[in-house]
């Protein structure tokens, strides 16, 4: 039995059980109506409310909502129809950047959506409880490496990353087998406009666009890749010997044309 569980099963009757999780609004209730508690808890990053709804269906839609900040906890009274039941739905709505966990128990029925707690078969005199978590949503930007060209191993490239909100993480260092990226935090619902760069070098021509002009969103998991084209130039195709030779032929070769200019 799970911590929440034991708290409500501890509690009896449905209001007491409110009581013991210690809400004041448990102290008394109306039998026509049935109660709603809604726990915020926080995340790691900074939040300051959170929009809560709770919508009851079947028998006229009734809404309420509220704006809690993260630590605290709100209560809703919805009043049943006589004979009659409901099912209710306790959620929040989405928060740019951030994931949305839901645990909930209580005197009715409860599953757990991505949309929140459902709670169905609501009755006059029930109690139920729901816990939201607030979670930071994980966003990154992976940068893969190929090269051409060369079948032999090259060294590391170094990149970085330039965004529009200003922040320059530290720079990465990648290749072929090794991919490197950030672990970025994106607030904003239209995302951040990101453009990765690296430090050539004179044995590479380098192909970025791949890299450029990217909207990295909340929860994206991003990536693009570079490419690097080895550049071979003839003295490193040459051997000592072919080295020898290539200077020889250059040297009567010259001698030739001086001998043609002579009178």
């Amino acid at each position: 039995m799970s911590r929440l569980s034991g708290k409500l099963a501890a509690c009896a009757p449905a209001l007491a059980m409110a009581a013991c999780l210690g809400f004041p609004w448990a102290t008394a209730a109306a039998e026509d109506t049935a109660a709603f508690t809604v726990d915020v808890k926080p995340g790691d990053t900074p939040m300051d409310l959170l929009q809560v709804t709770l919508n009851c269906f079947e028998g006229g839609d009734r809404t309420l909502s509220a704006r809690i900040p993260p630590g605290e906890s709100r209560s809703f009274s919805i009043p049943i129809p006589p004979g009659r039941s409901l099912n209710c739905l306790l959620g929040a709505l989405p928060i740019a950047g951030q994931r949305l966990a839901f645990r909930g128990d209580g005197g009715s029925e409860v599953e757990l959506t991505g949309d929140g707690c459902l709670f169905s078969g609501v009755q006059a005199g029930h109690a139920n409880f729901c816990q939201i978590e607030v979670e930071q949503e994980h966003t990154s930007l992976t940068v893969y490496k190929k090269w051409i060209g060369t079948a032999d191993p090259e060294p590391d490239v170094e990149i970085r990353l330039l965004c529009n909100d200003g922040e320059a993480p530290e720079s990465r260092q990648i290749n072929q087998d090794r991919p490197g990226g950030w672990e970025l935090q994106v607030t904003d619902p239209d995302g951040l406009e990101c453009d990765v760069f690296e430090r050539e070098r004179d044995d590479f021509r380098a192909d970025i666009s791949d890299c450029q002009d990217l909207i990295v969103r909340p929860g994206a998991r991003e990536e693009c890749t570079m490419v690097n084209t080895k550049v071979v130039k003839m003295i490193q195709m040459l051997n000592r010997y072919g080295l020898f030779v290539m200077i020889g032929v250059f040297a009567i070769a010259g001698m030739v044309a001086a001998r043609r200019m002579m009178p």
